[in-house]
């Protein structure tokens, strides 16, 4: 259960179902610099979950790295969790499963997917009185976000930080370029909540 539930999170991230007549793929690849995280963890993570040999590979046309699955079941399953084919950035939504679920695990093994695959963890400086000079002088105000242009999706997110009681704050983004899409981001501002982060969720995914 919560291993599918960190595979559903990763390609939720970084994942892409295709189907358009000639090909059936389950395409899931990363920035090149995440490849000791693919090897080390996705790969084995998907083995062992679908019960399939994988083997990962540089995708040079765009510069990614990661696997093809094309096992007609898998893909069918994917989908069936209400993941679209085609582009899904502004339609993806967490599966029921997950989020009609009261078992933390579940929330916190999504969670851990998506922010592997799309998430970003950023320090800045912090200029509150209650930091010491010291503090204040480094960039160590950790911030984890989350940042999506589909809305609904970052509802969900919500939902299971909610069930697992970390506190959080959302921003709606609305770019100066018209034609760009509106970003949503979910954000956990300050050490206790990234502590809360690594002690619940954790993260596998060195190159963040």
């Amino acid at each position: 259960g919560s291993e599918l539930a960190e595979c559903c999170g990763i390609h939720a991230g970084d994942g892409y179902l295709r189907n358009d007549g000639q090909r059936r793929e389950l395409d899931i690849s990363g920035n090149i610099d995440e490849k000791d995280y693919y090897d080390n963890h996705v790969v084995p993570l998907f083995e062992s979950v679908f019960d399939i040999k994988i083997q990962a590979r540089l995708f040079p046309h765009r510069n990614t790295y990661g696997f093809v699955i094309r096992d007609r079941e898998i893909i069918e399953f994917f989908h069936s969790l209400g993941f679209p084919y085609g582009n899904k950035s502004k339609s993806v939504r967490v599966p029921t499963f997950i989020l009609e679920s009261n078992d933390r695990n579940l929330h916190a093994k999504f969670l851990r997917g998506i922010f592997d695959t799309d998430g970003n963890l950023s320090f800045r400086k912090f200029y509150g009185k209650t930091y010491t000079i010291f503090k204040r002088e480094k960039h160590n105000y950790p911030c984890v976000s989350i940042a999506s242009v589909s809305p609904q999706f970052i509802k969900d997110l919500a939902i299971l930080l909610q069930y697992i009681n970390i506190k959080f704050s959302i921003y709606l983004y609305k770019p100066k370029q018209s034609n760009f899409s509106p970003v949503t981001k979910i954000y956990l501002n300050g050490t206790t909540r990234l502590e809360q982060w690594m002690n619940v969720i954790n993260m596998k995914n060195p190159s963040k």
